[in-house]
This record gives C-alpha cells, structure tokens and sequence, in this order.
C-alpha cells in the first residue's frame, strides 16, 4: 500500500512541474521586448530550386499596410496610411489569400517604402526600414518567368525568446515563360522616289553646210594620134614536094623479102620436129 502511495504521489509531482514548465514557456518565448524606433532589414532571394538557379532582374516593390505593436506576449497590428479602411480583416499573415486581398485593393498612388531591383544572383534587400506589416509585390517579372505572388512579412519577427530584425526570406518563385521567337523584321522602307529628270537642253539648230563650189569643168583629152599601119609581111616560103621518092619502093621490097625469110625458117622448123 506504501508502495502505491509513494508511486502517486511521484506522478503528482511529475504532473505538478509539467503543469508549471508549460505554463512558464509562453512567458519566456515573449519576454523580450520591442525596441522602440528600431528600423529593420528584408533580404529576399528569388531562387529556382528545381533547375538549381537564381532568377536575374526584375523589380521587388514594398508597401506597408500596417503598424506595428506588442500586446501581450505577441504582436498586433493596425492598418495604416492608404489601406487604413481597406475592410480586409487581418488574420494569419501566412494565408497567401490575405496578401491577394491587399495588393487587390491598392489605391491608386499607394504609399510605396522601398523599391529593388533584383541582382544576378536573384537577391533584393531593403533596409532602414521602420517596424510594421509590408506587402511584397514583384512589379516587375524576372526574365523568363512569371511575377511572384505577394507575401506578407513583419519586422520583426518572432523567434521565441526574441525578436528578429533582419528578415530573410525565400518566396516561391514564378512558373518559366518559354521564349519567344524573334520578331521578325520590320517592313523595309519604301524606296524613294527618284527625282525627275530635268528636261534636256534641246540642241541648237546646226548651220546650213556651205554648197560646195562648182568644179572645175574637166579638160577634154586630146585626141590620140593615128596608128601606124603595120606594113605587109613577106610571104613565106613554102617546102618543094616530090624530091626524095626513092626510098618508098627500097623500103617495101626489104620488108617482102624478110617475110619470105621468116616463113622459109618456119616451114624448116617444122619439118625437123
């Protein structure tokens, strides 16, 4: 039974310092207090995780939306200059539909605090800036992607037993733009016109050619003296015939008797075969 008694009483305990540990945290994790006229810092970062890159250019414009008090143990916050009346009930900063609702209503000239263009490294930092609630808007898209979405963010910032001055923050970046193909080229010009010729100097009338003079008339050639008659030529000589006859019948009968020789030597040849 002692036994049993002394467990009991051992849990009471136990319970008894769970009890006073937690209701002792809250006062510990806001025990710091604000400092008054502190101006703070916000360091944003436009990184693309998934193709392991920071997004370059762009413009980042902050507007603040309300001031800034501790109540309590934790922050409050009023609306302030242009979104004073804006009737949107300010909840859980982290709803991202409560930043949609506040960069819907942004009055013409809005009371903008700071404005940055993003490096090349994809940072943007504000500083010197007075504590309150701000509206972080991407006015201006980086180079192949789309505007951020707006996000809240407090200066300070709770981290337990303090309060954080200079806030980093990473937002989700915008989804990729694909580029678009060169424009093409503009229209060339029209040629110009050409001038217009100028009339062309018409060409003076030429003089009359001079009449050539009358030639001379010709000197009629003298007439040829008369020929010489050639005189008659002497009549020629004709050859005497019938002076040399007597070779004829010598000639014929020494042509009968070496035809009677021949035949006597044939008819001889004959015989003896």
């Amino acid at each position: 039974m002692k036994s049993i008694d002394l467990r009991h009483r051992l849990a009471a305990v136990l319970l008894a310092v769970c009890l006073v540990v937690c209701c002792a945290l809250p006062a510990f994790a806001t025990s710091a207090s604000l400092v008054s006229g502190r101006l703070g810092s916000l360091h944003v970062r436009l990184y693309d995780t998934h193709n392991d890159v920071p997004l370059r250019g762009g413009e980042l414009t902050l507007y603040q939306v309300a001031a800034v008090k501790r109540t309590g143990g934790s922050l409050s916050y009023a609306y302030t200059g242009d979104f004073t009346g804006c009737g949107v009930p300010l909840g859980d900063l982290s709803d991202s539909t409560l930043a949609d609702q506040l960069a819907k209503y942004l009055p013409t000239v809005p009371a903008v605090a700071a404005q940055q263009n993003v490096d090349e490294e994809g940072y943007a930092d504000f500083t010197k800036l007075p504590q309150g609630l701000y509206l972080v808007m991407q006015t201006e898209a980086s180079h192949g992607y789309e505007a951020i979405k707006p996000f809240l963010v407090s200066i300070p910032l709770s981290d337990g037993d303090s309060w954080i001055y200079d806030v980093d923050a990473t937002p989700k970046v915008g989804a990729t733009i694909p580029d678009t193909p060169d424009t093409p080229p503009d229209t060339p010009d029209l040629p110009e016109q050409p001038d217009t010729p100028d009339t062309p100097v018409s060409p003076g009338t030429p003089d009359n050619p001079v009449s050539p003079g009358n030639p001379d008339n010709p000197v009629s050639p003298e007439n040829p003296d008369n020929p010489v008659s050639p005189s008659n030529p002497d009549k020629p000589v004709l050859p005497q015939t019938g002076q040399l006859n007597w070779p004829v019948p010598v000639l014929a009968c020494s042509g009968v008797l070496l035809f009677a020789v021949g035949w006597v030597l044939n008819r001889q040849g004959k015989k003896e075969h």
